[in-house]
């Protein structure tokens, strides 16, 4: 009886595993679907030909899309200025 029980639930097991990678597999895929990259400031997605890219140290890359670069670009202007001597 407990035999006969443990191989069942053995077998289920196994199928909710194979299952699940199933799930997996098919996510991953669809994540190679999706063109473009995300700005790294409003984390929206964008076609990486609108976007601007920098490297920061060896390996960091940003994208910044025209939206935020306008709304830093305001923001730095109105700025107050010091002047040190």
């Amino acid at each position: 009886m407990y035999v006969t029980l443990t191989i069942l639930f053995l077998i289920l097991l196994l199928l909710f595993v194979f299952y699940g990678w199933g799930l997996i597999i098919r996510r991953s895929g669809q994540r190679d679907d999706e063109s473009g990259e995300k700005c790294s400031l409003c984390r929206q997605r964008f076609p990486l030909e609108s976007l601007v890219e920098r490297e920061i140290g060896d390996y960091k890359l940003l994208h910044f899309c025209t939206g935020c670069i306008d709304e830093l670009s305001r923001d730095a202007k109105n700025l107050p200025t010091h002047n040190y001597q």
